[in-house]
């Protein structure tokens, strides 16, 4: 079992709900990477995009309400690192320059009642120099 499913597995069982498996995007150092979450609701819902931080606890990075009014960031978060945009269909979280820091479970999602509804699920990993990759066949 990947480190993203026990994760996503604790997650659920703290009073999370999730509605998606999560995918896991590799990148390299220093690259921009755009992650997707799909738009759950045909009216204006505020929608959240966090990070979890330390395996344990969510980090706010973002929200964003409608498609054509721009994103709010949450304290602490780094603004020119991010970048929200979203259309009809889909919520983008752009990430700039990413580093070995960067690698992490992002989600996205909204609130019912104080509780976080996780829309969807992203594991990205930031391939250091020394990662090496094996094919078995």
């Amino acid at each position: 079992m990947s480190f993203a499913t026990i994760t996503a597995l604790l997650l659920c069982s703290l009073s999370w709900i999730s509605l998606s498996e999560t995918q896991t995007v590799k990148i390299q150092p220093g690259e921009d990477v755009t992650l997707l979450c799909s738009n759950f609701s045909s009216s204006p819902t505020q929608t959240v995009w966090f990070r979890l931080v330390n395996q344990t606890q969510p980090r706010c990075i973002s929200s964003i309400y409608k498609p054509d009014e721009p994103a709010s960031f949450c304290n602490g978060v780094e603004r020119k690192k991010f970048e929200v945009t979203s259309n009809i269909l889909t919520i983008f979280l752009k990430i700039k320059h990413v580093d070995l820091s960067d690698s992490g479970l992002y989600f996205c999602g909204f609130y019912v009642t104080r509780n976080p509804v996780i829309v969807s699920s992203t594991y990205l990993k930031v391939k250091g120099k020394n990662d090496v990759t094996c094919h078995i066949q």
